[in-house]
């Protein structure tokens, strides 16, 4: 049987259908249909408005080829032998990868990836992947593009221009490429990270950098303190190079009343001249003496331990310069956990279970309910008085 098939199937199984008494299988191989087909155009529902064609007339088939068709079912028909040989048509050439006008404004940024990503890529290979034009692509090469400032590189697979198929072969044909015209013992084009070798300490020479010096613990608090104590007073070192003395003045336990901070003459003034704390005269104030500070302790205390208020502000440090870390919340469970963690196991080591802690921080919160503000250092003075760990504070 011939390879060949009639110039018009459809059209020739229909005269074959009216004309003829071959088998729905006999004019299916024939024309190259499917026997249902075939049959569908006998019932007049496959091939509505086809006229049929001849293929006798024009000379595709012999009317002896069709009487042993009709005398033998079995037999398989075939083509007359060609009087004249038309020439093979060429294939067509493959088009242009198509994109869909929706995503045809995403290319741009998939070839400035792609040149990024791969610049072993030749133009060719960038156009099958993506189907841009090549001036477009030197467009963008030397930022000459139209929209150049605002491309954005952007991966041609997520933005559905190809496969990753297609980018993985296309990757790897252009790795061969370059393989091949590499001279012996050339480095590889193009850099990367550096391997492990350069960058771990101990597996190769390492650039040569000075360590920094971390600060102690000791020198922190030092250097805290210094700046407490010059935000406190206002005044500088004498000409002996000493640091001036802190001193705190009192507050009201009303917060109300609470007094206004002065900053005249470089000094902290916590309460006006006229409630001065007992014992202090207005001619020491008159003079530069700043009240002593004592963040509001005398309310709960009748004669606060100076040295004990300076351990427990040196314990804060830099905490108190920020209003909110500088008061305790007892409504917060989380605060009231770092109080009973770090302060009274850390600091004053108590080794006593939660429980115990944590009902004593409840009865310094009843104790100081009538104030709003709760100040840190008030705060951790009582706890310590009442495990009577003043002296360990101090210490």
């Amino acid at each position: 049987m011939s390879d060949r098939k009639p110039l018009m199937p459809k059209a020739t199984a229909v005269w074959l259908v009216d004309n003829t008494a071959l088998t729905f299988d006999q004019i299916a191989d024939l024309c190259g249909l499917h026997p249902l087909e075939v049959k569908g155009i006998a019932d007049g529902d496959v091939a509505q408005g086809i006229k049929g064609m001849d293929p006798v007339s024009s000379g595709q088939l012999t009317r002896d080829e069709i009487e042993r068709g009709e005398a033998d079912s079995s037999h398989k028909l075939r083509m007359a032998e060609q009087k004249v040989i038309l020439p093979q048509t060429s294939t067509r050439k493959k088009r242009p990868r198509y994109t869909p006008v929706s995503r045809r404004h995403d290319r741009p940024n998939a070839v400035l990836w792609l040149l990024r990503q791969h610049p072993e890529l030749k133009d060719s290979q960038i156009i099958r992947l993506v189907g841009t034009t090549k001036p477009t692509i030197t467009q963008i090469r030397d930022r000459t593009h139209w929209n150049s400032p605002n491309l954005v590189p952007q991966d041609p697979v997520t933005l559905g221009l190809c496969k990753q198929v297609d980018l993985d072969a296309e990757v790897q044909k252009a790795a061969k490429r370059v393989e091949a015209n590499r001279p012996p013992g050339a480095p590889m084009p193009g850099g990367g990270l550096l391997p492990a070798s350069e960058t771990v300490p101990g597996l190769g020479p390492q650039p040569d950098f000075e360590p920094v010096r971390g600060q102690s613990e000791a020198e922190e608090e030092a250097e805290v303190f210094a700046s407490l104590q010059k935000l406190s007073s206002g005044q500088d070192a004498d000409a002996s190079g000493d640091q001036p003395d802190v001193e705190f003045p009192e507050f009201s336990n009303d917060d109300d009343d609470q007094p206004e901070v002065s900053f005249a003459a470089g000094n902290v003034a916590g309460e006006t001249a006229d409630e001065a704390a007992p014992g202090e005269s207005a001619e020491g104030e008159e003079e530069g003496e700043v009240p002593a500070e004592d963040y509001g302790l005398s309310a709960y205390v009748d004669a606060a331990d100076a040295g004990v208020v300076e351990a427990i502000v040196k314990f804060c440090g830099i905490a108190l310069r920020s209003t909110d870390a500088s008061l305790v919340s007892c409504s917060s469970k989380d605060e009231l956990a770092r109080v009973r963690d770090s302060f009274m196991k850390k600091k004053l080591a108590l080794e006593l279970d939660d429980e115990t802690l944590d009902a004593a921080i409840a009865e310094v919160c009843e104790r100081m309910k009538d104030t709003r503000r709760k100040h840190r250092v008030v705060f951790y003075y009582l706890l310590a008085e009442k495990f009577e760990m003043l002296e360990a504070l101090k210490g």
